[in-house]
């Protein structure tokens, strides 16, 4: 009796301890961005705003509903014109940051920034954290939302554009300006819109940049809180539109195969069925690097069978026995074919829709694009495979990976049309104009990245790399060859593929200018300000080692204690490009855990780690020592919403500080124990990923 009112007494505490936690995490947003409200710090591109000079910017606010003015050929640079919707009010800093903004870039004429919504009577939530300037994006959607800002010349210069942009709209032709009836309140945002895209044309930012630098700014802060169910994008959010073709064109479809000739036939059949356009003439180029003598036979059976027609000309079967090299692969496809564009393709890759080539060449036509990827989705569902890749501290990740395409996600990611860092490689369009400029697939990277890099050299040409979500392709993912987590040996050689990666692009560590510092580093999008719980890496206490001689050998082993691994490496890695110049010692792992079918309230974890020793075949245990620590809870909204059946995992995050010294140099594999604090149940799993002590 006694004994079961005491786990009744521990099971309640826990209950009420995690749930008071929860509450106090679910305001974390909120609280921050108050204090940034009082306590403001002006950032550019990740660091503080460099001021230089003694020009005192003069500011302007002007209501959307008013953005006609009176022309003033006195205007000048000095005066900055920050135009705000009529549905909330500037954040407290926002004048101020606007200012400080183009006082310290004065290379840089129109600008616009992040914004959140008035959840509660002083409280904000919904934060909308934009790209950097997304001209593909902007002209699918107008994600500028709800303020933005130009300099007074500039406006004037673009001001008879905008005249004669809005009376083709049909909104003033013969009405004086300011006038009520001009423009009425929703008719404003139109008026707003117009009125940037003016801006846009005027700063020329509608083609190729020069480098990476972009002509229009983006202060990557939140200046403005929308009022209540507010849209943000004003009535022309993100759509499925039909785009036509610019000109007649041929491609070249390039697809790396071995030993799957029924899966390459699925593939190009359905090709054939869902392209009908006459203004497209395509080539199906097949790269074999040496399937066995059957399958050879059974590809040219099934290449027979394929029909030429609906603009299929000529489908070439390319065969050599060599080592996998996706690169090389490629390149040899690109070099064999006459397409003026050419698309790769994954042999595992089923297109579903008719018109998904057109719309993906209607956007490599256009002379300021550079690589076009598409949408992916698993086979037969609505879940998400790719929705366009982001660059975050750990690397390159498939955004929205198995999550469902029914809804809607962050503010319309995976819907319309999107300027992105990269897109993968399993289905990739760009011109062979472009495609050489950049010379190709890199073939130091036989496997993984390469499609990544060829992305990033295409963005540090100038142009602007776009993902195709208003459309979708089936993709039968891993039936190419074996996923990289499968051992630690592939975790190794994807480790040092980064690391070349990384080498070829230093400039893009720990930076996307098209994906917010203040969104999640995994493959969900959220604001990350809440998940962090705003406290600062540096802030989390290295945390004492626990040495088990014998192994944790009080707990079992079991794949329902599931662990994801976010970061392993050094704190120098994880602190480059925010804490510039200052050395920062010992090691990080961050990432999530939590225990299937159970209560996760009841739990305490512990990160373990034991040594491994590397060889051929993979990596096994060096001895039983395993090493535990206790780790920093971190608050997963993003995870909850993933796994709504499971009980209290808004607290799955984990964060874990090793201090320099305490572990011999060496490999550690990571793992996780969970202790149920309410009886004796006590878990341990291990996963792939490798910690690199030095």
């Amino acid at each position: 009796m006694l004994k079961e009112i005491a786990k009744n007494f521990l099971i309640n505490n826990r209950k009420r301890g995690y749930q008071s936690k929860v509450k106090e995490c679910k305001n974390a947003y909120n609280i921050w961005e108050h204090k940034q409200e009082k306590h403001p710090i002006y950032v550019s591109g990740g660091s503080a705003y460099e001021v230089t000079g003694r020009l005192q910017l003069v500011t302007e606010v002007v209501s959307y509903t008013k953005v006609w003015r009176e022309a003033d050929p006195t205007a000048t640079a000095e005066t900055i014109l920050i135009f705000v919707s009529p549905k909330g009010k500037l954040a407290g800093h926002a004048v101020e940051n606007i200012r400080r903004y183009f006082q310290a870039h004065p290379e840089i004429n129109v600008a616009y920034g992040d914004e959140d919504e008035m959840v509660g009577r002083g409280k904000y939530g919904h934060p909308y954290f934009k790209p950097d300037w997304s001209p593909d994006t902007y002209l699918n959607a107008f994600y500028i939302g709800s303020v933005f800002a130009c300099r007074a010349n500039t406006y004037e210069a673009a001001a008879s554009e905008y005249d004669n942009a809005l009376r083709m709209l049909g909104g003033t032709t013969g009405v004086k300006k300011n006038s009520p009836e001009a423009v009425g309140r929703e008719a404003s945002m139109l008026s707003a819109d117009v009125l940037f895209c003016m801006l846009a044309i005027e700063e020329r930012a509608f083609g190729k940049r020069q480098g990476t630098e972009f002509p229009i700014g983006h202060i990557g802060e939140i200046l403005f809180h929308r009022n209540p169910d507010t849209d943000v994008f004003y009535g022309r959010g993100f759509h499925n539109s039909r785009h036509m073709l610019m000109k007649p064109a041929t491609v070249s479809i390039i697809i790396p195969t071995k030993d799957h000739p029924e899966i390459l036939y699925q593939c190009m059949k359905s090709i054939v069925n869902t392209t009908h356009e006459k203004n497209i003439k395509y080539e199906i180029v097949i790269v074999d690097n040496g399937s066995s003598a059957y399958n050879r036979v059974r590809y040219g059976s099934y290449i027979n069978q394929i029909d030429k027609v609906n603009g299929l000309t000529n489908i070439s079967y390319l065969y050599k026995v060599e080592e996998f090299n996706f690169s090389h692969m490629c390149n040899r496809g690109a070099t064999r074919s006459g397409g003026e564009y050419l698309l790769f393709l994954n042999d595992d890759i089923e297109a579903t829709q008719d018109g998904w080539m057109r719309e993906m060449l209607s956007q490599a036509q256009l002379r300021h694009v550079g690589v076009v990827g598409a949408k992916l989705l698993y086979p037969d569902s609505d879940l998400i495979q790719h929705a366009g890749i982001t660059n975050v501290r750990l690397g390159p990740v498939h955004k929205l990976q198995k999550m469902h395409d029914q809804k809607s996600h962050y503010f319309g990611f995976n819907r319309g049309i999107h300027n992105l860092i990269g897109a993968t490689g399993a289905c990739l369009m760009l011109s062979r104009e472009k495609f050489n400029e950049v010379g190709g697939f890199p073939e130091e990277l036989p496997v993984a990245f390469n499609d990544v890099n060829l992305c990033y050299s295409v963005f540090q040409k100038g142009y602007y790399n776009v993902c195709c979500n208003h459309i979708s392709l089936y993709h039968h993912e891993s039936l190419s060859r074996g996923l990289d987590t499968l051992d630690m040996k592939k975790m190794e050689r994807l480790a040092a593929e980064y690391e070349v990666l990384m080498k070829r692009h230093p400039g893009f560590y720990n930076h996307d200018p098209f994906y917010s510092q203040y969104l999640t580093d995994d493959e969900t999008i959220s604001a990350i300000i809440p998940c962090e719980d705003f406290t600062p890496v540096l802030d989390i206490p290295f945390h004492n080692i626990k040495v088990h001689e014998n192994g944790f050998a009080e707990a079992r082993e079991d794949a329902c204690l599931r662990v994801g691994v976010e970061y392993a490496g050094t704190m120098e890695n994880w602190m480059y490009g925010v804490r510039d110049g200052d050395v920062v010692d010992g090691y990080f792992v961050k990432g999530y855990s939590f225990v299937i079918g159970s209560d996760n309230a009841f739990f305490e974890r512990r990160l373990v780690l034991r040594q491994v020793e590397r060889s051929d075949e993979g990596a096994r245990p060096a001895s039983s020592v395993v090493y535990s620590m206790p780790v920093y809870t971190w608050y997963r909204p993003d995870i909850k919403l993933r796994l709504q059946d499971q009980i209290d995992v808004d607290l799955t995050g984990y964060k874990v500080r090793i201090a320099p010294g305490k572990l011999d140099p060496g490999y550690y594999q990571v793992g996780m124990a969970a202790l149920d604090q309410t009886g004796s149940l006590k878990l341990i799993n291990w996963v792939p990923n490798l910690l690199k002590v030095k």
